[in-house]
């Protein structure tokens, strides 16, 4: 397939080509990788992969695995290089100006719509692609959802995603509360909560393609946590709950600051992998 060699262009071979390419190049989970990309550009399942594999692959195709491998080799995420992923079971379109909705949050979700059957208002902090707000209207077919963002690019593919997935949502451009008024029975936000120190761990795929300002935040990661919490009794109805999702190991630093603003039934639940991730109160 190179320096001159010509080998007939089945799938078998094209995936035998992928995955030799990525093992040399010392890529985890070769095959994975080397069969999504056959997948998503065939339109078959990855199994079925395996049962066509001398189906021929023509050569525009071809040409279109080697763009996705070249930028799949810079570590590109898959979900900005084929531009959707899944969330909740929902389609979601993604970009470069949203953040890759992690399987984490759907633990936030499924609590939230575990806990809140009868919920009426919903406001959604930080939006995004629309992923948080997209799964709960699903799901709590009820309630009346405002999502807000700073970023109107991502507004842009968050009203997308919720005419994609035919849900009524109300997107807002606005820094935290700003442009926001009235109350709500229900406050949701996964804010950027990275250190500056952390940032610089983190693996490529995230560091050099997700959006960094989505990603960040001032003192230690806390920043948003504390300017949220300063003002979100204001558009709290009396009963109303709050929802966050945290880093692993902020637990006991919000906390501090909801016991400073007039929170003292604070709950903590870890993910998959027994970190802290969720806090209600």
């Amino acid at each position: 397939m190179k320096h001159g060699i010509t080998v007939e262009l089945t799938i078998q071979n094209v995936l035998a080509w992928l995955i030799h390419t990525f093992k040399s190049l010392k890529f985890e989970n070769p095959e994975l990788n080397s069969e999504l990309i056959l997948s998503n550009v065939l339109n078959l399942k990855r199994t079925e992969l395996h049962l066509s594999s001398q189906n021929k692959i023509s050569e525009i195709d071809f040409e279109i695995i080697n763009r996705i491998l070249r930028r799949r080799i810079d570590h590109e995420p898959f979900q900005y290089i084929f531009g959707k992923t899944d969330f909740f079971g929902y389609p979601i379109l993604v970009d470069r100006n949203v953040l890759v909705p992690r399987s984490e949050t759907e633990l936030l979700v499924e609590k939230i719509i575990n806990e809140n059957s009868e919920v009426r208002t919903i406001l959604e902090i930080g939006t995004g692609s629309g992923a948080i707000a997209i799964a709960l209207a699903k799901n709590l077919l009820q309630a009346k959802i405002d999502a807000t963002d700073i970023s109107e690019k991502a507004l842009q593919i968050a009203r997308k995603n919720a005419l994609k997935n035919k849900v009524e949502i109300n997107f807002i451009n606005s820094d935290l509360f700003k442009n926001v008024s009235g109350k709500y029975d229900l406050i949701v936000s996964n804010p950027p909560y990275i250190s500056k120190t952390e940032y610089e761990k983190l693996p490529f795929e995230i560091r050099d393609f997700e959006p960094k300002k989505a990603l960040i935040a001032e003192e230690n990661g806390l920043f948003f946590y504390k300017k949220i919490l300063a003002k979100v009794k204001d558009y709290l109805t009396k009963n109303g709950k709050i929802y966050f999702e945290i880093g692993f190991d902020q637990a006991e630093r919000i906390k501090e600051i909801a016991l400073i603003n007039g929170f003292t039934n604070i709950e903590v639940c870890k993910d998959f992998n027994g970190f802290d991730r969720i806090m209600r109160m």
